[in-house]
Order: C-alpha cells, then structure tokens, then sequence
C-alpha cells in the first residue's frame, strides 16, 4: 500500500477534479455530498482505491489495499473523451501536472511577477 500518493483523482461521473495530497482532497471536499454519493470514485494515481466516509461532519480519506488501475483509465478515458483530450489515461501524473499548470496559469487576480516569485517560487503544484 501506498503511504504518501502523487495524484489524488476525485471523480463525479465524468468530471475529475485533481489533489496533490489526500489533505488537500479532504479540505476541498465537502461532507454533505460525500454523504450523499455525489463522487463515484477516488483513487491515486497508481489506480490505488481511496475510500470516502464523513465523521462529525468532516471527510475522511483512506488509502486501501485495493487497486483498480483499469479502473482509473477507464474513468480518465471518459473524461478526456468529454473534455476533447483522448488519451489522458496514458499517462495520469501528466494529466494532473498539466491540470495544475493550466489552473495555475488562469488564476485571478495575478500579482506582478516579482511578488508572486515571492510567494510561490516553485511555480505551480507538480507531482
């Protein structure tokens, strides 16, 4: 089993939303839709099953010891079929590292680029 995943993929049917970390799933996700069965599947980027619960109103994210990767190219395949980008699924820590980019890229406001050197020197979130 996995201790520390790259990628965290949180699917809702066709839509993926992409983590750098359990914890930062777990922040964004809210435990209301959890409850109600609103994600269809949370996995890591190797195809790891992550299971999905709510205790005292906060998510909770477990890694498992079962792995789907078929699974995992077959949820990626779809979307990228809806989004017009066939092949995602070939290579998933691309497809999250370029979602990143792309989210990193048309943030707003932006910050002129010596305060935001300052603040992010890394640039945006890679796995």
């Amino acid at each position: 089993m996995t201790d520390d995943p790259r990628v965290v993929f949180l699917f809702e049917d066709l839509d993926v939303h992409v983590f750098p970390s359990l914890a930062d799933a777990e922040g964004w996700m809210e435990a209301v839709d959890v409850a109600a069965g609103e994600y269809t599947a949370a996995l890591t980027e190797t195809g790891q099953v992550i299971r999905m619960s709510t205790k005292n109103e906060e998510v909770i994210l477990e890694l498992t010891d079962e792995t789907n990767l078929p699974r995992l190219k077959q949820l990626l395949r779809d979307h990228g079929n809806l989004i017009g980008q066939p092949g995602i699924e070939l290579d998933p820590i691309d497809f999250a590292n370029r979602s990143w980019q792309l989210d990193w890229e048309s943030r707003w406001p932006k910050r002129p680029r010596w305060l935001d050197k300052r603040l992010h020197p890394h640039g945006p979130i890679q796995a």
